[in-house]
């Protein structure tokens, strides 16, 4: 941490007159902005005690932050009563699309230098801000879905190499299995949302099977559920689901373990399992269970192997949207502040991820953040959640289809005719 701290500090040192000359002329942008996030706690005091009070330091600006967990309702009303925020910081693309999609929202083009825009964030970020061929969304703080969690002492012992391609990972569980331990450990319990986490492994696989357009098709209620590309999906999560020796203790286990404590088979002694499939916010589940185990070097994790060559630096990712909704001189420094590395180091010093692939590595505070961080640095297509993005009814058929399927992977047709019934109205 106090690594960390110092590197911000430099940051901030050596990043003022940088940040200054890329900006219009602070004196017009005194003032004050209004800002609603859906931040609270943690977030909303680093939020408000570094980043906008180092802009108010640079700038005079004067920022007002208002945080709500209600943002859909919030932000709409006062859309609708003519009095919207200059900055609104949404947690998901949708409210983003719909604003746009009503002329709310301000061409960022107009706010960036595109040429240095691109080549501070990657062309997938880019795709997620991007409404209509336009861009209208800079995303912030991010994290990273389908991580291959395992115990290295693990791996050592069976000497097997962290696999790259998912034949490598079939190659690996099939040698885990010979040596008498469980490839897998795989918990999908999780109260009225319980298969959410068998979505996350669909989602992963479909991603590096068929590519974004086909992904964004799917979550879109275009592509059918009983088309070839979504069977294949759940056929290749059928290898893992489907295959007693695969995961640890079976189907049983699978439906009926919570998904905050489906990882403990990896960490006992002896160790039970090989691999656990989960974001990177289980670390602190491990870390809760197993509080003598130390990160990077008891459990670590690999990205999710590539299946399609063509898909091979995709990342199912989840960030915050900054949108622009006033085009004042300060709302726009601000907008720009926050999209600088400068901006962005805060978060990286938190064990968030920066979306800006220009902080370096030296910001995070430990290890595994670091690899998390130069994952999404190395990717080349971001997409958020599939089932977040789907209509209530649909995102729920999604869930309990998982729980189907692993129950009895033999009744995948009419788990899939059921889905496209669900589709049909939720659309």
């Amino acid at each position: 941490m106090k690594r960390s701290v110092m590197f911000v500090a430099l940051v901030l040192l050596a990043g003022v007159m940088l940040f200054a000359a890329g900006q219009k002329d602070t004196a017009a942008e005194k003032g004050s902005i209004s800002v609603l996030a859906v931040w609270g706690d943690q977030e909303a005091e680093v939020f408000t005690k570094q980043i906008a009070a180092e802009y108010e330091r640079q700038t005079g600006v004067t920022v007002q932050f208002e945080g709500t967990r209600d943002m859909n309702a919030i932000l709409t009303s006062r859309v609708q009563a003519g009095n919207p925020p200059d900055i609104a910081i949404l947690p998901s693309p949708g409210l983003m699309m719909e604003l746009a999609a009503d002329g709310k929202l301000v061409d960022l083009a107009t706010v960036f230098d595109m040429a240095e825009f691109r080549d501070n964030f990657s062309q997938g970020w880019i795709d997620l801000g991007t409404a209509s061929g336009k861009l209208y969304g800079l995303y912030l703080k991010a994290a990273i879905k389908g991580l291959v969690w395992y115990n290295p002492a693990t791996v050592a012992r069976l000497g097997v190499k962290l696999p790259t391609t998912w034949t490598e990972l079939m190659q690996v569980s099939n040698a885990a299995v010979a040596a008498g331990i469980s490839p897998w450990a795989i918990g999908v319990e999780s109260g009225a949302a319980s298969g959410w986490v068998g979505t996350d492994w669909i989602e992963n696989i479909f991603l590096r099977l068929h590519g974004p357009q086909k992904y964004k098709d799917w979550y879109e209620g275009r592509l059918a559920w009983t088309s070839p590309e979504v069977r294949q999906t759940f056929e290749y999560f059928g290898q893992v689901v489907g295959n007693p020796d695969m995961a640890y203790g079976g189907k049983a286990y699978i439906l009926s373990t919570n998904f905050g404590a489906a990882h403990a088979p990896l960490f006992q002694d002896p160790a039970k399992a090989l691999f656990h499939q989960q974001a990177s916010f289980i670390q602190g589940f491990i870390k809760e269970q197993f509080p003598a185990l130390q990160a990077g070097k008891d459990f670590a994790f690999f990205a999710f192997p590539a299946i399609n060559a063509a898909y091979a630096k995709a990342v199912e990712g989840a960030g915050d949207c900054v949108v622009l909704m006033n085009d004042s001189d300060a709302a726009a420094g601000f907008v720009r502040f926050l999209a600088s590395a400068q901006g962005q180091a805060y978060w990286a010093a938190t064990g968030a991820l920066s979306t800006n692939r220009n902080v370096p590595l030296s910001a995070y505070t430990d290890e595994l953040t670091k690899a998390a961080a130069g994952i999404l640095n190395d990717s080349e297509i971001v997409v958020f959640d599939a089932s977040d993005m789907m209509p209530g009814a649909m995102n729920e058929a999604f869930w309990s289809a998982i729980m189907s399927f692993v129950n009895n992977p033999g009744d995948l047709d009419r788990i899939l005719v059921d889905l496209e019934k669900v589709r049909a109205d939720a659309y």
